[in-house]
């Protein structure tokens, strides 16, 4: 499962600032198919489904990463999985950021002007730009320390009040003195971003504790200077040029530089990596034109070695993600098994099962599907049912979407009979409303289509290396499938479920001082901030800003990327109208909008 809304721990600070309003609207009468047979779906079985997660989870995929010969491998297990309960296979192709690399036959450096051969240990990070095309293929300046690099409001302000930083080199140590500052506050590029403001050339990261870097995965930021990281390796030459102590002295010696000029070079490109959507389509007996899909999902992807996103910093280990998500997964192929042994006539429509790819850097794969649909095709759309983290069923079984169509209720009370009916283990269920969330059924619910989000909890391996295939529960796997496969089964009677607005879960207190009522597309590769969507009634909206639309600049702070929206974000005061560039459909317009305080 995505951590929060951005996988890069972003989404989570912007979800204040997107929560629709709700729109619920009054049931009708859904058009019934007529199913002749009735349809009675065998049992799944849990040795099947924890056969499937021991493949899955297994150290030899090395965590599942999106765009590596592990995730080509696994991507080609489960099609053929597919293949053999009898489904027609594709795989969806797209692209996905993985942050960047030395181009062939360079190195980078970070080193005394006129004493190259000196240099301090450091590493490439996933965001900063590009020297190859300066001239001489460097930055230079004076190391500047600036404690933790915490921008205050203002110019002189913060860490940087009475530090001058023009034309230097800054360095930053990582996180904060407060254990409680905010993510806007203590991510890098944020850090970055303020020096850059303040006329620095050049940046360096600086943790004297651990050699564990930013993590490289996601799209590569550019923002206008270089920057690396030094950790405990080159730690003591570092504190040396600054003449302080090597632990940084807790941010208490700001001000602090380096006699000499020190040269920064970084002649980096871009990387991207190719994975995709893998996608099993069981059709359906109905005439193609009255046929429908049903859509049965779980994402494929997992965290690697680590990401940004685990939750076991420092700790270089593969994350196996056994219920996040090899669960879901092995769930998905077990009902296609088992749906796939109805008779035809009890499934006039199709049951499209798709693994997505790269959910945990954004839910990119889901994404990338609807947003590659034509209209008519997502019109075909009865449902979506989702499967994340469904391998540790203690004592209920968390539902979320029941609000997202009023037909959802009787479905699920009409599964629990069947299940109970059929010998099958009867589940407790706690049920929420919402249809948004931080899984690949958010994408679908952005597009109109009702959903469903099986859940069994979140628990303290979630993100962590010790995420194992022993501390699954099989037969609660197979019990939530059970009641899922019956959930399906009913669907085939509907030509269509009443779509339903609901209001977006709180995510706890907003890191903003203000909200604009925007939801980022991150799919999107664009100059400037894309958007998946607006709140009704939200700041955006009432400025007239549409879903597609893509942000070029706010106030006076031109937006290129996440990094120059968020940083947007630390600027504007609420109830202080600002003027907004965009562009739609290419051509360039402006607005006038006026944040509003967040949501708590």
């Amino acid at each position: 499962m995505s951590r929060s809304l951005l996988s890069f721990g972003l989404v989570a600070l912007l979800a204040a600032g997107c929560q629709p309003t709700p729109q619920p609207v009054e049931p009708s009468e859904a058009a019934v198919v007529d199913i002749p047979t009735q349809a009675r779906l065998g049992l799944l079985d849990a040795e099947g489904i924890r056969g499937a997660v021991a493949f899955l989870a297994d150290d030899a995929q090395q965590g599942r990463p999106p765009g590596t010969d592990a995730d080509a491998r696994v991507r080609a297990w489960v099609i053929e999985r597919m293949q053999a309960a009898g489904l027609e296979t594709s795989e969806q192709s797209f692209s996905v950021g993985a942050g960047a690399a030395l181009r062939e036959g360079a190195s980078s450096g970070l080193a005394p002007a006129k004493k190259l051969d000196q240099g301090i240990a450091h590493a490439i990070v996933p965001f900063g730009h590009d020297t190859s095309g300066l001239e001489g293929g460097a930055v230079t300046g004076k190391l500047v320390f600036v404690g933790y690099g915490i921008a205050g409001e203002g110019e002189d302000a913060g860490d940087f009040a009475k530090v001058d930083v023009k034309g230097a080199i800054v360095v930053a140590l990582a996180g904060a003195a407060d254990p409680h500052a905010s993510r806007l506050e203590t991510r890098a590029q944020s850090k970055l971003i303020a020096a850059r403001d303040r006329g620095a050339v050049g940046f360096v990261l600086w943790e004297p504790n651990s050699d564990r870097g930013p993590a490289g995965r996601g799209p590569f930021g550019e923002l206008e200077i270089p920057a690396v990281f030094v950790g405990k390796t080159g730690s003591e030459a570092l504190a040396k040029a600054l003449r302080i102590p090597a632990d940084g002295a807790g941010g208490e010696k700001r001000g602090a530089n380096s006699r000499k000029a020190y040269s920064l070079s970084t002649p980096i490109e871009a990387v991207t990596l190719d994975t995709a959507n893998v996608v099993g389509v069981l059709p359906g007996s109905a005439p193609e034109a009255q046929r429908r899909q049903i859509y049965v999902g779980a994402h494929l992807d997992h965290l690697g070695m680590g990401t940004a996103s685990s939750l076991a910093p420092g700790e270089h280990a593969v994350h196996n993600g056994a219920d996040d998500n090899a669960s879901g997964v092995a769930v998905i192929l077990a009902m296609a098994e088992a749906l796939a042994q109805l008779p035809a006539d009890a499934r006039p429509h199709d049951l499209v099962f798709v693994a997505f790819g790269a959910e945990e850097l954004g839910l990119l794969g889901s994404q990338h599907m609807v947003e590659a649909m034509a209209p008519e095709q997502r019109e075909r759309i009865v449902a979506m049912l989702n499967f994340d983290m469904v391998g540790r069923l203690r004592d209920n079984l968390l539902i979320s979407g029941v609000g997202t169509a009023p037909q959802w209720e009787a479905l699920l009370a009409d599964a629990q009979a069947a299940v109970q009916a059929d010998g099958a283990s009867t589940l407790t269920l706690e049920t929420q409303a919402s249809g948004w969330g931080p899984s690949d059924h958010a994408s679908f619910y952005g597009e109109g289509v009702p959903v469903l989000h099986f859940f069994t909890g979140a628990h303290e391996d979630y993100h962590k290396p010790s995420d194992d295939l022993d501390k699954l529960d099989f037969a609660g796997a197979a019990a939530i499938g059970d009641l899922a496969g019956r959930v399906a089964v009913g669907l085939m009677a509907h030509e269509n479920l009443d779509y339903v607005k609901t209001e977006r879960p709180k995510q706890g207190g907003s890191a903003f001082r203000v909200s604009l009522g925007t939801m980022p597309d991150y799919g999107r590769d664009v100059d400037g901030m894309a958007l998946g969507g607006v709140r009704d009634g939200g700041p955006a909206a009432n400025a007239g800003l549409q879903k597609g639309d893509v942000i070029t600049r706010i106030g006076e702070r031109e937006i290129h990327n996440i990094d120059d929206y968020m940083a947007a974000f630390g600027e504007l005061e609420p109830g202080v109208e600002v003027e907004v560039g965009f562009t739609r459909d290419g051509a360039e317009q402006t607005t006038r909008m006026t944040p509003a305080a967040p949501r708590r």
